[in-house]
């Protein structure tokens, strides 16, 4: 599988089967770290043992199909691993989210490292996966000149080209005065079909492949036309413009983008955080801080969740109302219910603003976050 958008993130958690569990694994393939297969292997090996003694340890309780499902989750792992069908050459981490009983089955691939980790729960978790989708957001490109047109994608490593058209056009007549100017009228006319062509299609790619973010190639004398061509929903995505060539190489093409996509994610989180100290403050639109953040959470308020990568903090889970707690209490404040202290309320809050729908973006820039004490939120109202 590969996770596109926003959207896709929240078909992943949406996913919760009555009656059964679903096993979230997650592998670090990193070829840095792990060089050779048999240390790849041994690393494998240790996390399926680890899996096993997690499995032996909830199944009391379970019935024999939820203990058989989770049971095939783990055979299939083991299969799709056996299978030798890892290309390590642009992935550094796998993420299995699996329900044998439903046959439900999805793999991630990631471009980041991903910390070895095997979850039993009633939905997919995806927390680990929050660094890895705030920085590789779908983006498409839009080439084109005023004959030609060009359409690239980049999602989370895979580059794809979807079209590359030339529509036909009249030539300049030589001839001058009136003429002239028919001629070139004549050629505006198709310039204009063709930008307005190639923007069509670009609709059409985000309602079946969506894209978060759109970048511009185009001439200096079309950049104004075809931002006017583009539909309102596209247009909202675009963050910028390269100068490139309507011919040059995919790979020139993806190296231009991608510099223009970390400059802009690196804006993008500085602008989050003068947001949030501007909206922070009593019944203003943000929220500095995890008391606040998290409460806001509870609240489902949360519009936009930032944090700082590798921030971790202790507290508490309602096993009755999830309601998420600073604190590592044995009762929920809420509802009365039982609470499960957990080592790390950053995690649950992250697949927690998944679950609602929420934008989570991490901070992978050492103490970019520390101004909003490493996590912050903007909120809905």
């Amino acid at each position: 599988m590969e996770v596109q958008a926003q959207e896709e993130v929240r078909e992943l958690v949406d996913f919760s089967p009555e009656g059964f569990l679903v096993t979230s694994f997650f592998l670090d393939v990193d070829a840095t770290e792990f060089p050779s297969p048999d240390i790849l292997q041994s690393s494998f090996n240790s996390l399926i043992h680890d899996a096993e003694s997690s499995r032996k340890h909830i199944e009391d309780g379970l019935s024999h199909q939820a203990m058989e499902s989770l049971r095939g989750d783990l055979e299939k792992i083991r299969e799709f691993f056996g299978d030798g069908e890892i290309d390590r050459h642009d992935t550094k981490g796998i993420a299995f989210f699996s329900c044998s009983a439903q046959n439900y089955w999805q793999v991630v691939r990631t471009t980041t490292p991903l910390e070895n980790r095997v979850e039993f729960g009633a939905r997919p978790v995806v927390a680990p996966l929050a660094a890895f989708l705030s920085h590789t957001k779908p983006t498409a490109i839009l080439l084109t000149d005023r004959k030609i047109a060009r359409i690239l994608t980049i999602s989370h490593g895979e580059v794809k080209e979807w079209t590359e058209f030339e529509d036909w056009g009249p030539s300049l007549s030589s001839q001058g005065g009136w003429s002239q100017m028919r001629y070139q009228r004549r050629v505006d006319h198709f310039a204009k079909h063709h930008i307005d062509r190639a923007t069509e299609l670009l609709l059409k790619l985000l309602q079946h492949y969506p894209f978060d973010w759109l970048i511009l190639g185009a001439e200096v004398q079309s950049q104004h036309e075809v931002e006017e061509s583009l539909h309102p929903y596209v247009k909202d995505r675009l963050i910028g413009r390269i100068s490139v060539r309507i011919d040059a190489d995919v790979a020139e093409v993806v190296q231009l983008a991608t510099e223009l996509r970390e400059e802009v994610e690196n804006k993008h989180i500085d602008t989050l955080i003068e947001q949030v100290q501007e909206y922070a403050g009593a019944g203003g639109r943000g929220t500095i801080g995890l008391d606040p953040t998290i409460k806001a959470l509870n609240e489902q308020k949360i519009h936009i969740l930032m944090v700082q990568e590798n921030f971790t903090a202790p507290g508490a889970v309602c096993e009755n109302c999830s309601m998420l707690m600073t604190e590592q209490s044995s009762t929920c404040p809420a509802c009365g219910g039982a609470a499960k202290p957990v080592d790390d309320i950053v995690g649950h809050a992250i697949q927690k603003a998944y679950e609602l729908g929420s934008a989570v973006e991490v901070a992978t820039e050492v103490d970019k976050l520390e101004p909003v004490q490493c996590i912050a939120a903007t909120l809905y109202y």
